[in-house]
């Protein structure tokens, strides 16, 4: 059974009379009556359509028993993505139109803007397929949903019966982004990044003369049939880079409009978080994620490929804004070692958050701090003139205390979408230790 099909759920139900079919039998019936009693013909004849249509209901009463069966077309959406509510209704025989709605929920968008759709039965089944496309990641309901029937002149209907909502996780989207700088201190055997010293691998290094251990089916015939002296290709060794992504999700400034329209500084966080490992990860270096929130911190551990990429996807959309409680000093480097790079995606409005970044570097590892917030500040025209006086002194503060992690031995850079970190990597890359003033 796929996962779509087990999260199913199932509403059943009978015909019931509607008060129109109710109505048009009893005033039937009282016209009826009255005009036997009263000798009133006129009667009679005014209530003889009502008759007729009460009898060409019940004559002509759905004959099935309704049932509905609805399941998300996608159990794994992406923020952006198309997502539906799939409903199929059967036991639908002799009626004359049916009709699902879905109910409004918070940052999902449906289709139709309305959320309703009517069809007429031709068979004894339907399909409705309605649009619910998530503009937000994270846990995400997708509200109720309602079916129902109706029979011929109205007389008999079904429902409208609920079709419980679903709470789905959903995927951040990864923003565009693209590094063509290598990574520094590559580690391992697999990734893409080239070692800077040579090994057994795949890629043309050098001739060289032969030496004593070089393998003989390394030996470069044509070169050393030339020269009189063996020769010997050598290679660069494929290596990988452990890129440590750490999430800052103590603090989400701004508003939030969904995908497309203004953004937070967790909503930028959790993107540049997704685009940056999705860069490493699907070039074969290894990935790692922590989330700092005093909600719900996480780690997932070093990966790599679309697997890993996925659960990292998932924890991402997990990230809850919450101060951090406490920092145990000798948690900070937690399965780091030497020769790992940092990354840092954060806000840096948090004093905790720089102190962690501060003491990463002088630990010796290279550290990353991708700073959210440079260019896109929360919108202030709803604050009075004492709330922007006290951001710029915040803001003021900040600078001061990004200048002093600097010193430290973080290298900070502005999230800039493609290319942010071509730069930071290129000079990491070049010093050959960690840190960049």
């Amino acid at each position: 059974m796929s996962p779509a099909a087990e999260s199913s759920t199932y509403a059943g139900g009978r015909w019931l009379l509607t008060h129109a079919h109710l109505r048009a039998v009893l005033i039937a019936a009282l016209g009826i009556l009255v005009a036997l009693v009263f000798s009133r013909p006129d009667v009679l004849i005014l209530v003889a359509p009502l008759a007729l249509a009460a009898v060409w209901s019940a004559v002509a009463r759905p004959a099935g028993s309704p049932r509905a069966v609805s399941r998300l077309a996608r159990d794994r959406a992406t923020e952006g993505e198309h997502n539906g509510i799939i409903v199929q209704a059967q036991g639908l025989q002799g009626a004359d139109f049916a009709a699902a709605s879905q109910a409004a929920a918070a940052w999902v968008q449906r289709r139709p803007h309305h959320g309703s759709q009517v069809h007429y039965v031709t068979e004894g089944s339907l399909r409705f397929t309605l649009g619910v496309d998530p503009l937000r990641w994270g846990n995400r309901s997708y509200g109720t949903t309602l079916v129902g029937a109706v029979g011929p002149w109205g007389a008999y209907s079904w429902g409208p019966v609920p079709l419980p909502g679903r709470q789905r996780k959903v995927a951040p989207t990864a923003e565009h982004f693209d590094t063509r700088a290598p990574a520094p201190h590559p580690r391992g055997l697999v990734g893409h990044h080239r070692s800077a010293r040579p090994g057994q691998g795949s890629e043309f290094s050098a001739i060289r003369h032969f030496q004593w251990g070089d393998k003989l089916k390394n030996i470069h015939w044509p070169r050393s049939l030339r020269t009189g002296e063996l020769h010997v290709t050598s290679s660069y060794a494929d290596q990988d880079t452990h890129v440590a992504l750490i999430l800052d999700a103590q603090n989400d400034l701004g508003i939030s409009e969904g995908l497309g329209g203004a953004s937070s500084t967790l909503d930028r966080s959790v993107r540049a978080a997704a685009a940056i490992a999705e860069h490493f990860a699907h070039q074969g270096d290894r990935v790692s994620l922590q989330v700092i929130s005093g909600a719900v911190p996480k780690r997932l551990n070093p990966g790599t490929g679309s697997r890993h990429y996925r659960r990292l996807l998932q924890m991402l959309a997990d990230a809850v804004p919450a101060p951090e409680r406490e920092i145990s000093p000798e948690k900070i480097r937690l399965g780091l070692r030497a020769g790992t790079l940092v990354v840092i995606v954060s806000a840096l409005v948090s004093e905790a958050m720089l102190s962690r970044a501060a003491a990463l570097a002088r630990s010796g590892l290279t550290v990353v701090a991708v700073d959210v917030l440079s260019g896109a500040e929360p919108q202030l025209q709803q604050a009075d003139a004492y709330e922007r006086l006290a951001w710029r002194l915040r803001m003021i503060e900040r600078e001061h205390e990004i200048r002093r992690v600097g010193q430290a031995g973080v290298a900070v850079v502005p999230w800039r979408d493609p290319g942010t970190l071509d730069t930071v990597l290129r000079m990491l890359t070049r010093r050959g230790g960690a840190g960049v003033r």
